[in-house]
């Protein structure tokens, strides 16, 4: 009887924190902001959500250095977080974002993100 109890409740927990971990919100890594800086301000601006995915990819991947021992790996997440912060933008912000990394970052950088 104790078996089944103890059995019971360590599977109860092992659901328990299988369900956190599955709904837990996504950490949007802030790095992505600025690769949409720099895509922005030294790519162009893409065409499409897909091409600024793939910009998006190329700038993560090339903040690598050859002898770095963690490398960075591309989060699709993220990139399509601040694919859609970049879109949210009104048209002002937008032609504001291409006058530099410094003022790209202030106005797409969440607040609360920067600190």
């Amino acid at each position: 009887m104790k078996t089944r109890l103890t059995l019971a409740v360590t599977l109860l927990l092992l659901i328990a924190v299988g369900l956190y971990l599955a709904f837990r919100p996504h950490q949007q890594d802030p790095h992505y902001y600025a690769a949409v800086c720099v895509v922005i301000n030294d790519m162009g601006e893409p065409a499409s959500a897909g091409e600024f995915k793939e910009k998006l990819q190329e700038v993560i991947i090339n903040e690598n250095s050859s002898y770095a021992v963690d490398k960075i790996k591309f989060d699709p997440a993220s990139a399509q977080g601040a694919i859609q912060r970049y879109q949210q933008l009104s048209a002002t912000n937008k032609l504001q974002l291409k006058q530099g990394i410094d003022a790209c970052l202030q106005i797409l950088m969440p607040a609360d993100k920067g600190k």
